[in-house]
């Protein structure tokens, strides 16, 4: 599963699953549309390595 997952306002928060995913497609368009709502976003892929993020 590809999973996204968020932190709502800072670091000091744990990170929150937002959705899972079958497909690395479907995960990167909605990491990439909530993006602007969540203080950092990333995109987790099935062996636990983190893909794409919104953050440095």
């Amino acid at each position: 599963m590809w999973t996204v997952k968020y932190k709502p306002n800072n670091d000091s928060q744990a990170w929150s699953t937002l959705e899972s995913y079958d497909m690395k497609s479907q995960a990167l368009i909605h990491a990439t549309r909530v993006s602007g709502d969540y203080y950092k976003v990333q995109v987790i892929n099935p062996d636990g390595y983190v893909i794409w993020s919104n953050f440095d």
